[in-house]
């Protein structure tokens, strides 16, 4: 028997699965996101990790297997502030429901601690109305 397939998400990235809207680093990232999103809205179970990704997989910043050209260590702090905001651990196997549940959970503060100094949101492609909006709708 094969491994079973599962989606390995670092932290912060469960907001920005619960967000994306189609735009990306360019077509290739963004085409990666829909198919995660594709994955997880038909229920494929999730592996919190650290460092790289599958979203990291297709990122144009990336250096490397823990690398990002933007700030590891911002990074790094988004994903502490992700999982603290929903309460995953490290390893930890959860299904997109369960993801969802936790994400409803996330008050603005936590939100907007997970979020700074975020790219998209300073962009305005992410916002924490937004944020309420898509959580109600994903990993339900």
């Amino acid at each position: 028997a094969g491994e079973r397939s599962m989606i390995r998400l670092r932290g912060h990235h469960l907001f920005c699965c619960t967000l994306f809207q189609g735009s990306g680093y360019d077509g290739t990232f963004a085409s990666r996101m829909a198919q995660l999103l594709e994955r997880l809205q038909a229920g494929e179970e999730i592996c919190l990790v650290e460092g790289c990704d599958d979203v990291c997989a297709a990122c144009p910043n990336r250096r490397g297997e823990a690398g990002c050209a933007l700030g590891t260590e911002n990074v790094a702090r988004r994903d502490a502030a992700a999982r603290q905001a929903t309460g995953v651990s490290l390893g930890e196997e959860f299904f997109p429901g369960e993801a969802g549940k936790k994400l409803r959970a996330v008050s603005r503060e936590q939100w907007e601690t997970a979020c700074a100094c975020c790219r998209w949101k300073e962009e305005g492609l992410c916002s924490w109305e937004l944020f309420v909006q898509f959580r109600s709708q994903r990993f339900v």
